[in-house]
């Protein structure tokens, strides 16, 4: 009997992991295709619950140094018969892109995974003219609209449609008396996230003073309201920095989440929604984490199509009046989440489309 095709797949950070491993994890438990995942060692210091993790889903990465991630890539790569990812080896930018770069060297087939619900390269131009990519599979969590356009008609014949996969599998998270007492002041909370990391022309000066002028009037008119306030990742940036700080000295309702520094250290994003009623976001896969996790979202009026049913909150009116419906319920919610799709159903999807191209080839 012929071996059965493997698949590789590289667990750099919590992007891949979030991304990945819950379809890696449900192609292990189908058995019609080998899987193979390296996971950065460092990341496993650092979030210590992904061991627990592993052990609870029967399908354990192996960890693997900054040198063999980053340098020795080649063995592990030419022994797969395709590799998952979230960055197409033609528009990889970070600093793992050179395995991408030997990938096209040796004709490497790639599987191309959607890991943002507003991308750049999947709904959101990157170039003027049309893309092409190396993948020869693009597993997309909608079907192509307008975004048709963004790719050469050969890239676009690749697509297949799956639905959103980004499972929440993490266990909640536990954080000290700071974060408990908060909870406890404040009965309705409210998460409100911000991207201020994106380039291109999607946020501008004008942009930040805005967002934090919102939330200072917000702060300032409900003080029984509690808001956690989120950068992308929770990592902090000049362009933000001061506006935290400022808004922090001023008001005891707020609280931030900061990955590495403060009551929040080291959340997720589903930590930081465990932990509220209701969002409200720039247009951002992180809709959609509110939405499956069972709460309302709501999104920055941007003009973008993506979420254009959900409330648009483009001012303080707005903000008020979804604050004040979070706990009622709303068809709308349910509609989004039947067009992205069931997590289950999505998932065994995804296997199924990686495992028909696979067998196929082998």
């Amino acid at each position: 009997m012929a071996e059965k095709p493997l698949l590789l797949a590289y667990l750099n950070g919590m992007p891949d992991f979030e991304s990945t491993y819950p379809v890696l994890a449900r192609l292990h438990h189908r058995g019609h295709v080998r899987v193979r995942a390296l996971v950065y060692s460092k990341l496993l210091r650092k979030e210590r619950r992904l061991q627990p993790v592993f052990e609870r889903m029967g399908f354990a990465p192996e960890p693997a140094s900054k040198l063999r991630m980053k340098l020795l890539y080649q063995r592990d790569i030419r022994e797969a018969d395709a590799v998952l990812t979230i960055a197409d080896p033609n528009w990889d930018t970070t600093t793992r892109k050179q395995r991408g770069t030997y990938m096209k060297k040796i004709g490497k087939p790639s599987i191309f995974l959607q890991h943002g619900a507003y991308q750049v390269g999947v709904n959101a131009r990157r170039i003027e003219g049309e893309m092409a990519y190396f993948s020869d599979q693009l597993l997309f969590w909608e079907p192509l609209g307008e975004n048709r356009a963004l790719f050469t008609p050969e890239t676009a014949a690749k697509v297949e449609v799956v639905g959103f996969t980004k499972e929440n599998i993490l266990p909640q998270n536990r954080f000290g008396p700071e974060v408990s007492d908060w909870v406890a002041r404040y009965p309705r909370r409210l998460l409100v996230c911000q991207s201020f990391r994106w380039g291109q022309g999607r946020y501008t000066k004008d942009h930040i003073d805005h967002f934090y002028d919102l939330l200072d009037q917000a702060l300032t008119r409900n003080p029984d309201l509690g808001i956690i306030i989120r950068s992308h990742r929770g990592k902090v940036r000049k362009s933000h920095r001061t506006h935290d700080r400022d808004l922090a000295r001023k008001h005891p309702n707020v609280l931030f989440s900061h990955y590495y520094s403060g009551p929040l250290a080291k959340a997720t994003i589903h930590d930081a929604i465990d932990l509220v009623h209701g969002m409200i976001s720039p247009t951002s896969t992180t809709v959609l984490d509110c939405l499956y996790s069972g709460k309302p979202a709501a999104v920055f009026a941007e003009n973008l199509p993506l979420f254009a049913e959900l409330p648009q909150i483009g001012d303080l009116a707005g903000f008020e009046a979804f604050a004040a419906a979070m706990k009622t319920p709303d068809p709308v919610y349910d509609s989004v989440r039947a067009r992205f799709g069931v997590l289950d159903d999505n998932l065994d999807r995804a296997a199924a489309a990686i495992e028909r191209r696979m067998l196929k080839r082998a």
